[in-house]
């Protein structure tokens, strides 16, 4: 299959590849199974978050952490004693401080054996209630249900989306709250590989689902959820972020070579320039998408 500039992509470069759950946990782990240390200089702040963050009032990498985390907070009306689900974790950052400042109770899914390890003794570090659970979201099961399911550019990873927003919808209580942010094309246009997306995709393991938003819409209403708020983040946000990580990379580079190699830290860089350039284009929106799951009459 032919991309732009005539580049060839065999059909298993393209996205939307299905695996087994074995396979999607091996290949996901081919990014997030570099050592901690890497990625917590890249991400750099108290919280290592590892998606957009927010810089309209602050310079500050930990207080655009924080904002753009409360913000999430804000979107899911976060109440002391609910019980929230973080799946796609990483190394516990979020969970963590939406913890800590909301008084909430937290479980954390993640494929990583090291990020599961790192963010459970933060949140013990931290002294909140939170469970770190090493999972694929298709196995995940639990019997007291959650008040809030959420998501930060996580689900690009999910081939089934469908299947997941129904998990979601299944462990959610009554009047529950799915909320997911995400990446999203403009037009299912462009969608066609190129050079630039066959290296970001590669970066991930070959895991990529990019979709548009009405694309999501559509399957989160089909698993029952009822659409509440679409919120957009500027993509100057997101420059901004992969600004800082790519200055984080330069600044640290003898130590992340010294983790990585140089060959990794060079593709890692490339992917980061990659990014930062499609922010500049017109065929991606960042969104958070708000979805209620209505309560059942008695």
């Amino acid at each position: 299959m032919s991309g732009k500039r005539g580049v060839e992509f065999t059909p298993d470069k393209q996205f939307y590849q299905s695996y087994s759950t074995e396979e999607d946990k091996s290949r996901t782990n081919t990014h997030y199974e570099q050592p901690v240390a890497f990625f917590n200089a890249v991400t750099g702040g108290r919280w290592n978050v590892y998606s957009c963050n927010l810089w309209d009032d602050t310079d500050d990498q930990t207080a655009s952490q924080e904002a753009k985390l409360d913000l999430m907070a804000s979107l899911m009306n976060l109440q002391p004693g609910q019980r929230i689900l973080d799946v796609g974790c990483g190394w516990g950052g979020p969970l963590t401080y939406l913890c800590k400042k909301y008084n909430v109770e937290g479980v954390g899914l993640t494929l990583s054996p090291s990020q599961r390890v790192f963010a459970q003794e933060r949140a013990d570090r931290e002294g909140i209630r939170a469970e770190i659970i090493e999972c694929h979201w298709r196995d995940y099961t639990d019997d007291r249900g959650f008040d809030i399911v959420y998501t930060d550019e996580v689900i690009v990873h999910f081939n089934d989306l469908g299947g997941f927003f129904q998990k979601a919808f299944d462990i959610l209580k009554d009047g529950g709250r799915m909320v997911n942010k995400e990446l999203h094309y403009t037009h299912s246009r462009y969608s066609e590989m190129t050079r630039g997306l066959s290296h970001i995709n590669e970066i991930y393991g070959s895991t990529g689902n990019y979709r548009t938003l009405a694309d999501e819409l559509g399957l989160s209403n089909a698993a029952g959820f009822e659409v509440q708020t679409i919120h957009q983040i500027p993509l100057a946000q997101y420059r901004r972020t992969m600004s800082q990580w790519m200055s984080n990379m330069k600044s640290n580079r003898a130590e992340l070579e010294a983790l990585v190699g140089p060959e990794y830290f060079k593709r890692f860089l490339m992917y980061l320039k990659i990014c930062h350039r499609i922010f500049y284009t017109q065929t991606m929106t960042m969104d958070i998408i708000v979805s209620h799951k209505a309560a059942t009459s008695a």
